[in-house]
C-alpha cells in the first residue's frame, strides 16, 4: 500500500518535472529567437553582414537544438519513450555550430594553426557522432522498432487518414 502511494507520488513528480522542462524549453526558444533577431539587426547596424550573419546562424543552431529537445519531450510525454538518437542529434548540431563559429571568432582574419587543430578535432568529433547516430538508428530498426518519427510526419499521416 505504501509502495503504491509512493510510486504514484513519484510518477506525479516526474510528470511535473517534465512539464517544467517543457515550459523551460519553450521559454528558452522564445528568448533565443529574440537573440537571433537582435543579432541580425546588429549585423545590419554595424555593417558586418558576413560575420554578423554567421554569428546569427550560430544562434539559430541553438533554436534547432531546442526544437529537437522539445520534440523529444513531446514524444516522452505522449508515449513514455525517449529515443537515444536525440543526444546524438543535439551533439551533431552543437558541433556544426562550433564549425560555423570558429571562422567568426577570428574576425575574418586568417585562421591560426591552433584553431586549425581545434577545427580538425571538431570535424573528427562530428564524424564520430554521425557514425554513432547512424549505428544507433540502424540497430533500433533491426529490433523491429519503427524509426523515430517527427511530429510533422505524424500530423501528415493523421490528416491523410482523416481525408479518406
Amino acid at each position: 500500500m505504501f509502495n503504491d502511494r509512493f510510486n504514484n507520488a513519484l510518477r506525479i513528480l516526474n510528470y511535473v518535472l517534465h512539464l517544467f522542462i517543457a515550459f523551460a524549453l519553450a521559454a528558452a526558444s522564445v528568448l533565443i529567437m529574440i537573440q537571433f533577431s537582435r543579432d541580425v539587426v546588429e549585423a545590419f547596424r554595424e555593417h558586418i553582414l558576413a560575420s554578423g550573419f554567421l554569428h546569427a546562424l550560430g544562434t539559430l543552431f541553438i533554436v534547432w537544438v531546442l526544437s529537437a529537445l522539445i520534440s523529444a519531450e513531446i514524444t516522452y510525454m505522449r508515449s513514455g519513450i525517449f529515443h537515444v538518437e536525440v543526444f546524438f542529434e543535439v551533439a551533431m548540431i552543437t558541433l556544426l555550430r562550433q564549425l560555423i563559429l570558429i571562422p567568426v571568432k577570428g574576425g575574418g582574419e586568417t585562421i591560426q594553426p591552433e584553431d586549425l587543430v581545434f577545427y580538425a578535432m571538431i570535424s573528427g568529433a562530428l564524424l564520430a557522432t554521425g557514425i554513432a547516430y547512424f549505428l544507433v538508428g540502424r540497430s533500433q530498426l533491426g529490433t523491429n522498432r519503427q524509426a523515430p518519427r517527427r511530429l510533422d510526419d505524424q500530423a501528415n499521416d493523421h490528416s491523410l487518414r482523416n481525408s479518406r
